[in-house]
């Protein structure tokens, strides 16, 4: 979105929403499809858990406040604003869909044989892949790292393509980390409690060090914030430096949060 255009009151920025066509088709697939397998679910008799329910739901919600809000406007213009943008990408939305445990739901509400090939494709070497705790940290804490630290997160503000590419990275290696960590649906690698406290503490070392990383630049690390115009452009550093402070105290209290709990 061009800058100039985006109001700086917040009451004003409130109707800037971005329903880009393939992100809001892409939502309401997602929430309709369990939606449909609740509906099923019911006629079939199966009952399943309100809590599961509600957390799908607000997980899609935030998912939602993330992708298509002012939140995706802006983050366009203020580094700050899309790191939170990142972190409901991350660190909430994600969790939230993977308590209400779609792959659970799916099971029982889908017929027979897709059902089958439903529990199939979870016994797949992918999906073993995919649930081995090592491979689901390294994609949480490496594609980060790997965004910021190359042209990628320049290439997603000035091109639509390359920012829809980013934000599935985002949410596809945040559900892969989370889906055995919640524990809720069927997984190749159940993890035991003690493994799930090692890869949450290590977790957290790693967003600390891209954090200090990006505070102590001192520089824009990204042309396209620094290129703006005024008054955008002219307060790069400084939000450039709220945005790490925010990596790192959000962060570590999300995952803490997650720890404790």
């Amino acid at each position: 979105m061009v800058a100039s255009t985006l109001p700086q009151d917040p009451w004003a920025a409130v109707g800037r929403w971005v329903l880009d066509p393939v992100t809001v088709v892409v939502l309401l697939a997602v929430g309709s499809s369990y939606a449909a397998g609740l509906v099923r679910a019911r006629r079939l008799g199966r009952s399943f858990p309100h809590s599961r329910q509600i957390a799908f739901a607000a997980g899609w919600l935030v998912l939602a406040l993330a992708l298509i809000s002012p939140i995706d406007a802006y983050a366009d213009v203020s580094f700050s604003v899309h790191m939170a943008q990142h972190l409901l990408l991350t660190l909430a939305a994600p969790v939230l869909l993977a308590i209400g445990a779609p792959i659970t739901l799916a099971l029982i509400a889908l017929p027979a044989p897709a059902a089958r090939a439903v529990a199939r494709a979870m016994r797949s070497i992918a999906a073993r892949l995919l649930a081995n705790p090592i491979v689901g940290w390294g994609l949480f804490v490496g594609v980060p790292i790997a965004i910021h630290a190359s042209r990628l997160f320049d290439r997603s503000l000035t091109s639509t393509g390359w920012h829809a590419f980013e934000h599935g990275l985002w949410v596809g290696a945040a559900l892969v980390y989370w889906w055995p960590i919640a524990g809720v649906d069927p997984s190749p690698h159940p993890m035991g409690y003690g493994t799930r406290l090692l890869s949450l503490a290590l977790a957290m070392p790693a967003m600390s060090f891209l954090a200090l990383a990006i505070f102590t630049a001192d520089a824009p690390l990204y042309a396209a914030y620094a290129s703006l115009p005024a008054p955008w452009g002219a307060g790069a550093l400084a939000d450039q430096r709220n945005a790490a402070a925010m990596m790192w105290v959000v962060g570590n209290l999300a995952l803490v949060l997650a720890i404790l709990l």
